[in-house]
């Protein structure tokens, strides 16, 4: 009977990545393919970086990137196929490589939970997982989080494997180039090393802890060396000096940070990662019931990312697909429980129980899964036809949002006497801390002057500028008329909304 149990959970689980991927698969294969589908600014920014790199460009040296190098290696697949098939059809490669990381990440939080708590566990993690209405959104494209969270649960998994042949230690080195992966794409992906050190007693065992370490750090030394060794002075401040220096932006409040922490959108998945994390901290204190390493690895996880979120200076709810790995581990093992539970008081529920746990977990994202699929980008599509048949080969293309050049098949442009831009947000944002000022919004340090400088300095050397919303943001009113005495609107018509495209008037 347990064989059949865990057969059945298999080809459940298998069944859950499969539809995770086709959910996440299905907006980008409507008219307009992979720019049908809205597309976020750092998509944008990460693709280009990476793609820039391929080119010769170096992160940090030759353009900003306030991030470590991870990502830049591993959307390099899509970036090379971009230089073959055009940049556009790397992108789209990108968002499709983007869902296929995220079932896979479905498959591995599943096997994870089956493994210590059964089948139940397995396939209600799946599922808390592949329907996350954060991470949906966020795995139909090149965002950090489908590459961190899958490095994440790789290590997890491999941390917390069963040892073989009669090895009394885990598979260290494998965990630890996964968490290394981890932390060179985001330095947040060191709370799973920390959490995976805590879950297993250092002792006797100690040389597996030291192993795990030194894997980690040999690998985000590989990763990350290069660019070190390039411009060490600006990747530390890049990656470390903005970010702790940095004015608040997104969701500001603590109480709105909480609410989209814990939002009803995720009722049933969420309960029952909480009730996993009651049962957690009562068998912390109960020598009858240890708790299993699974266990204290989900629940340090959760804790330390509710922490790091609350206490960033930004935060915006997409960021919620970084806690969606460790809060599915916990929902797993919330659902176990109650399926004990209830099965030991009557026996022949126990398959009617597990459906309604399925069902309940489902449910409560229905919604907002439904409004996902119904999301459509047409006014990008149209751009991207304007820019490709109306801009020239060779003409410099300066987009506020690279994915708007993306669409037409144009990276970043490198022109003489002007710095190279991906991401003109932390441009601009670092000219104004340049300046020793201390700002409490991120709307409040665009307007100074230091932040204007050197995207004045592009635009004035571009021919092509796609300003769109986000230009408006982030020049001032002083910005935007030098802006409009140098360049006339050339797409879309007068009365028609979207990104608009810009040429400046030959003098």
């Amino acid at each position: 009977m347990e064989r059949g149990w865990e057969r059945r959970g298999v080809w459940a689980l298998a069944l859950v990545a499969v539809a995770a991927g086709v959910l996440r698969l299905i907006p980008l294969l409507r008219s307009g393919g992979a720019f049908g589908y809205p597309i976020d600014y750092d998509e944008g920014v990460y693709f280009s970086a990476s793609a820039l790199f391929f080119q010769g460009h170096w992160p940090y040296r030759d353009f900003i990137f306030v991030h470590p190098p991870g990502s830049v290696w591993l959307w390099g697949p899509a970036a090379l196929a971009g230089s073959q098939v055009g940049m556009d059809g790397g992108f789209a490669l990108a968002r499709w490589m983007a869902a296929v990381s995220g079932a896979l990440s479905v498959l591995l939080v599943g096997r994870l939970a089956m493994r210590v708590w059964g089948p139940v566990a397995g396939v209600v993690a799946a599922l808390a997982y592949a329907t996350y209405p954060e991470a949906v959104l966020v795995e139909r494209g090149p965002f950090l989080e489908p590459l961190l969270n899958l490095a994440c649960l790789s290590g997890a998994n491999a941390w917390l494997a069963e040892p073989r042949s009669g090895r009394e230690e885990p598979r260290w080195l494998l965990a630890g180039v996964f968490f290394g992966l981890a932390i060179s794409v985001k330095v947040l992906g060191g709370i799973w090393l920390f959490a995976a050190l805590i879950s297993r007693p250092p002792w006797p065992n100690w040389r597996a802890h030291l192993g795990l370490v030194l894997a980690a750090g040999g690998t985000v030394a590989l990763l990350v060396g290069p660019f070190v060794w390039k411009a060490p002075t600006e990747f530390f401040s890049q990656v470390f000096m903005f970010h702790a220096m940095r004015p608040a932006d997104g969701e500001l409040s603590q109480l709105g940070r909480m609410h989209e922490l814990f939002h009803e959108r995720r009722l049933v998945g969420m309960a029952l990662a909480l009730l996993g994390l009651i049962l957690v901290a009562v068998r912390a204190f109960r020598t009858a019931e240890p708790t299993r390493p699974a266990e204290r690895l989900g629940a340090v996880a959760y804790i330390l990312t509710i922490t790091a979120f609350l206490t960033s200076p930004s935060y915006w709810n997409q960021y919620n697909t970084y806690l969606a790995a460790s809060e599915a581990i916990l929902a797993g093992m919330g659902a176990a429980a109650v399926y004990q539970w209830l099965t030991t008081w009557r026996p022949h529920w126990a398959l009617s129980v597990w459906l309604v746990l399925c069902v309940a977990v489902v449910t409560p994202t229905v919604s907002f899964l439904r409004g996902g699929l119904r999301m459509k980008e047409r006014e990008t599509v149209l751009l991207g036809k304007y820019i490709r048949q109306s801009v020239p080969r060779g003409a410099s293309l300066f987009a506020f949002e690279p994915a708007w050049g993306l669409a037409g098949g144009l990276l970043p442009p490198s022109i003489p006497d002007a710095p190279l831009v991906v991401d003109s947000y932390a441009l601009m944002l670092r000219g104004a801390m340049s300046t020793g000022r201390e700002f409490t919004q991120t709307a409040e340090a665009f307007r100074t002057p230091a932040s204007q400088q050197a995207i004045r300095e592009l635009l004035e050397r571009s021919r092509f500028v796609v300003l769109g919303w986000r230009g408006d943001w982030q020049l001032t009113e002083e910005s935007k008329q030098w802006f409009r005495s140098r360049f006339t609107r050339r797409f879309p018509p007068e009365g028609h909304g979207g990104p608009d495209l810009w040429e400046q008037i030959q003098q």
